[in-house]
């Protein structure tokens, strides 16, 4: 249950922080090419403000969600799956669209809207409302981004969520105090209660058009993203490509002598028949292997010793019985026979079962 939580509070944050983040960039692209002056319908203060909101506001917010069991009832994601669903894309891509629309509409159209005067001070009660209205837009569409799927109850446990409604609020009352005394720090200016109205009205609309976008089908929208890549095609199989890099045999190696190395218990038992036909039957094998393969398996084998705490094996010891033992040929190793460490007592069962077999 945690783990879906966690999912989808990854999930509820990049699809209110991209919404947020393609408004931005199309409407200040846009008014500020259009615009004599290159001046763009937010200012730095005012876009300094919205980026704390959709940052680091809505983190805190989407992300301190509580898990519920109701995260059980649906069936879990594959591992493959991808990020975004195909609701995620639909709220991005039309709640996007309409803020756009809004914010460009009151941008240009603005006076001619409400009837104003061409004057300045006209002029800057209606980016004011512009800017008041962006603002409420993204409060109400974090409200909405809490569900990820088709239920129409965005509110569900959104007063078990205390950091939510927290922040919400905050976020209400610094935007309301940034227009009554922001003045000139955020370029804006006092307005009346109609504006008020309209600004607040035109956010609010997030709430009901997540609602309707939620009611929507999905196989059109669906066809419309894969179409656009956004998503995967549904019948195309995973390919190997044809210039991807090929196997090393070095790797096989490697992990043929680590296998090998898990079978030694403990360093009494020096021999095995599975190490004389592991090593026998990579013998002609090894003798194939090209040098950069060699080189390849060495810091490998280096490393592992290492980290295994593996040391130099003193005189008398079972690292090499031939070497410091000629008697005791090393070929005896290979024909499946055991070896007793030398400082086992004469009383140990296992000297007493198979000291004699040696």
């Amino acid at each position: 249950m945690w783990g879906r939580c966690v999912n989808d509070a990854v999930r509820k944050f990049l699809q209110f922080q991209i919404s947020t983040n393609v408004t931005a960039v199309v409407v200040t692209s846009v008014t500020a090419v259009a615009s004599s002056s290159e001046s763009s319908v937010l200012s730095a203060v005012q876009l300094l403000w919205i980026n704390i909101i959709m940052d680091t506001f809505a983190a805190l917010a989407l992300a301190t969600d509580p898990p519920s069991p109701t995260l059980l009832h649906r069936k879990p994601d594959k591992l493959s799956a991808p990020l975004f669903s195909v609701d995620m894309y639909k709220q991005i891509f039309i709640q996007s669209t309409y803020q756009i629309i809004v914010v460009l509409l009151f941008h240009f159209l603005g006076l001619k809207i409400l009837g104003f005067a061409n004057t300045s001070e006209n002029d800057s009660i209606v980016q004011t409302l512009v800017f008041n209205t962006f603002v409420f837009a993204q409060i109400f569409n974090s409200v909405n981004s809490r569900r990820l799927d088709r239920n129409l109850n965005v509110f569900e446990g959104l007063f078990r969520n205390h950091y939510f409604i927290i922040i919400t609020l905050i976020e209400i009352v610094v935007q309301v105090v940034i227009v009554f005394i922001g003045g000139a720090a955020f370029q804006v200016t006092r307005m009346g209660g109609r504006e008020w109205g309209i600004s607040l009205g035109l956010g609010a609309v997030s709430l009901p058009l997540g609602t309707l976008i939620r009611l929507l089908p999905n196989e059109p929208f669906e066809r419309f993203f894969i179409w656009l890549r956004l998503l995967p095609r549904p019948e195309e199989l995973p390919t190997v490509r044809p210039d991807a890099a090929e196997w090393n045999s070095a790797i096989e190696l490697v992990r043929d002598n680590l296998a090998t190395f898990t079978n030694l218990r403990g360093g009494r038992v020096r021999s095995s028949s599975f190490v004389g036909k592991s090593r026998s039957a990579r013998l002609q094998e090894y003798r194939k292997v090209p040098l950069p393969s060699i080189m390849t398996m060495v810091p490998t084998l280096i490393a592992s010793s290492i980290g295994a705490g593996w040391a130099p094996q003193a005189r008398g010891s079972l690292s090499d019985p031939a070497r410091y033992d000629p008697s005791r040929s090393s070929a005896a190793l290979w024909e499946g026979k055991f070896q007793i460490h030398p400082d086992t007592k004469p009383d140990d069962p296992i000297f007493q079962n198979w000291g004699g077999r040696g």
